[in-house]
Formats: C-alpha cells, structure tokens, sequence
C-alpha cells in the first residue's frame, strides 16, 4: 500500500508541474491523422494547409485505394450545428461539433482513445465508420510523415516548449485586455502537427482550450511559430468575452457614424488576433517586432499592424477595451482601406449565402468553393433560397447576401426583382455577377451560375476585379 501510495504522490507532483503553465504543448497522432484525412479529403478546404495538400497529392498519386479512404471520409457528416442564442447574430451563435471531434482528438494519445471520447458525439454508425477510416489512413501517414520524422517533431516540441513560461505571463495581459472569462484553471493545449519541408502556407485553427497549429519540420522560426499559437488563442479569448460585454461590443459599434463601422466589426477579431499575436506578443518573446507581413491577407495584415500602437498603448497602462478603442480602430480601418465600400474581399469576409444545394455534398463543395477565394471570418448558409426563413434573412440580414443561382433559376429571380429594385430593369444573362447596395445600404452580390465550376470561375473573376462598380448592378 506504501507503495502505491508514494506513486500516486509523485503523478501528482508530476501533474502539478505541467499544470503551471496555462499554455502547454503536444503532438497528438489521432489528431495528425484526423488533419490528414481532412487535408487529403479537402473536406474542409478553409481548415487546411495546401501545402499539405500538395505533398499528399504528391505521393498517393493514382492510389485507388488511398482514394477510397479519402471518399469515405468525407461522406461522414462532422458538421452539425448547434445554437446559443444567448450571443449577439454577429458573434459565435452557431457552434458544430466538428469542435468536438477536434478537442477529443487532441486530447486522446491514441486511436482507442480518441475511440473511448466520441462515443454519443456522432451517430453509432458515423462513429465506427471514422475510426475504421482512420485505421487505415494511419497506415499511409506513418509511411509518408510519421515514422520518418521523429527526431525532427521531437526538436520541434521542445524548442516551442521553451517558450511556455512567457507565453503564460502574456495570457494574463491579453485575458486583461480582452475582459474575456477564460481562467487560469484550463491550459491551452497547442496541438502541433508537422508538413514535411521548411515553407510554404502553414495552418492553424482554435477549438475552445485546443489550439491546431501545424510547424514545417525543417524551419527554425520558433518564435514566429508561437505568434501563430498567441493569435489563435486571442480567438479563444475573444469568443469568451463575457455576454453583456458581448453584448456592449457589438453597441460600440452600432453606435459609431463611420461608413467603414460594419468593416471594422467585420475584421475586429482577426485584427484584434494579429496586433496582439503576430505583433505584440511576439515582440515580448523575441525582443523585437517582427518586420515582415503578419498574416497572408491584405486586410487583415494592414488592420492588425494598424491596430498594433493601440494595443500595445492600451496594455501598457493595464486598460480594457472599451468604447474610445473601438472608435479608434474604426477610424484606422477607414484610413487604411478608404476604398473597402466595394472591395470584394472586405465584403465578402462576413457572407450569409444562399443557395438550392439539396444534399450535404453540394452545400459542402459549394461553401469550399467559397472559402478557397475569399478569406472569411463569419458565415451562414440558408437553403433553398425562396424557403420562407431565406426570403426573410434576405430582406432583413445585415451581413453580405451573397445569393448564387444556379437552379430553379426563373422564379428566384422574379422573387428577387420584387425584393430588390435595384433589379427590376434587369435582364440576367448567364454566368454573370450583379453586386449593388440596397436601400437598407447593404452589399447585395448574386452570382447567376450554370453550376459549382462557373461559381469558381465567378468567385476568381470578382478577387480578380477586386472592387465593383456602383454605376451599375451587372458588373463586367
């Protein structure tokens, strides 16, 4: 019994350790393979690396039994939602249990494990027919990534651990800042996950207290790494603001006069993320600020180096946000893009779209289709497009409307004529782009499509243009 007892004493001397630091770090196996089956499915294409894509591409390349598991992948539904009403329309009401899914994954060590943490998530026969998926796709993991590079994921882990210490001490400036309810009693756990090479295009998503962060095996940009894993956890922060100061938020805004105020709120949380991530958080780690771009979008890359003085002004004297902050960064937005009123990829960063997609495949390739052109923070897909509830958020949504027809298309655009005058003297020609303000000033763009490959034609046509016209509803 002695024994025994002096062992459990030394786990939690041991646990207690670990436990000092609110931001701790793993590589989960179940976690790489699920990332692998998504990237290699390109399930969710906004979620992924495409670099990782590439490589994986690369080396199963007419493997029809490596394609098989890709399909049946992605058949399992991982996306059902559920609603907190509670939260303000602009913020996370909507939550999938994709999250789940991810947080189990990271959490487990092996695939029994992650097994044992999704039963009752998912249907019994989705359940079974992921972790048989992922047996056998673990078999080609460990052949291109996993066995090979230990060593490498080893160094990586812990050069990124000696950053942990600091990385807690910069929490509990940013959870200040942020007036979020996060405690210190849940660590952050940073998921990492290898790409084979040294550059490329990284990713990285946060799922409440797990952070996915991918590394190149052979970079030795530890310090930019961690900037990554601050602006992810900035997210988590955000999303946890308290709900009356959610609430308060989205009021500062409401209550500004500046044109720009929907666009500012549009990249408030990226923004936020970058300045305080990428900007200030990886001066305190590395001593100095990083001079190259901090995010690979324009907006967001300019708006969180605008907001940068504020933030660190704002930290530097222990202040919250509040409502001259939120002023400020409106008034730095409208600097920085003055011509963001008809900027595609402003507008198009928070979307309600519309569509008659019937089966869970359309309305997936559809809304990938969507996230591979345009960087976009919020989003709601309504369908079919003249079921009464989607004929209402038309009307009365304040987001983007991004409606793209491509079925049923005659009574869809007599219903639409009747909603929007801007339309009335329309005649809408095939494979075109109409993008107007409505006299509720807001942006209205529709895609008329004659199926998902002209969307993507149309999509590339509008990043291409960049800004639209507003003499004329047909943009050409």
């Amino acid at each position: 019994m002695k024994k025994i007892a002096f062992s459990l004493l030394v786990f939690c001397c041991i646990q207690t350790s670990i436990a000092q630091n609110i931001i701790q770090f793993k590589v989960s196996k179940p976690y790489c393979i699920f990332n692998f089956l998504e990237t290699a499915s390109k399930k969710f294409q906004n979620r992924t690396s495409p670099t990782l894509e590439k490589f994986i591409e690369d080396n199963t390349k007419n493997d029809a039994s490596f394609e098989a598991i890709c399909r049946d992948f992605k058949d399992i539904k991982l996306d059902y939602d559920y609603n907190r009403p509670e939260f303000p329309a602009n913020r996370r009401q909507y939550r999938s249990i994709h999250d789940l899914v991810v947080i189990a994954a990271v959490n487990s060590n092996t695939l029994e494990e992650f097994r044992n943490r999704t039963i009752g998530i998912l249907p019994n026969i989705s359940h079974y027919n992921l972790l048989e998926i992922m047996k056998k796709a673990e078999v080609y993991y460990d052949k291109l990534i996993w066995n090979e590079n230990q060593s490498k994921i080893k160094i990586q882990l812990e050069e990124l651990e000696k950053y942990a210490t600091k990385s807690s001490e910069i929490f509990n400036k940013l959870n200040h800042f942020y007036r979020s309810t996060w405690t210190k009693e849940v660590p952050f756990l940073v998921s990492l996950y290898p790409i084979p090479g040294s550059k490329g295009n990284s990713k990285a998503t946060p799922h409440a207290n797990s952070l996915c962060v991918s590394f190149f095996m052979d970079s030795k940009n530890y310090s930019g790494r961690i900037g990554i894993v601050l602006h992810e956890m900035c997210h988590v922060l955000y999303d946890e603001q308290d709900v009356k100061f959610q609430h308060q938020l989205e009021k500062y805004f409401a209550a500004s006069q500046s044109s720009y105020k929907n666009f500012a709120h549009n990249f408030f949380d990226e923004g936020l993320a970058t300045a305080l991530g990428n900007g200030w958080g990886y001066k305190k780690l590395s001593g100095t600020l990083d001079s190259t771009e901090w995010y690979n979008n324009e907006y967001i890359n300019g708006f969180g180096k605008e907001l940068y003085p504020l933030v660190d002004e704002y930290i530097s004297k222990n202040q919250q946000i509040d409502s001259l902050f939120v002023e400020k960064a409106i008034n730095k937005f409208a600097k920085k893009f003055p011509n963001s009123l008809t900027d595609y990829g402003i507008l198009m960063n928070n979307i309600t779209l519309y569509n008659d997609a019937e089966t869970d495949a359309e309305r997936s390739d559809l809304t990938n289709t969507v996230f591979k052109n345009f960087i976009i923070s919020s989003s709601n897909l309504s369908t079919p497009i003249l079921d009464p509830i989607s004929i209402q958020s038309i009307k009365e949504n304040d987001k983007t409307q991004l409606i793209i027809i491509d079925k049923n298309k005659e009574k869809t655009q007599k219903e639409l004529k009747k909603i929007f005058p801007q339309l009335k003297e329309i005649t809408f020609q095939e494979n075109a782009i109409y993008s107007f303000y409505d006299d509720k000033k807001r942006a209205i763009i529709i895609l008329n499509s004659a199926g998902n490959q002209k969307t993507d034609e149309l999509l590339k046509a509008m990043k291409a243009k960049k800004y639209f016209d507003l003499k004329q509803v047909l943009q050409k």
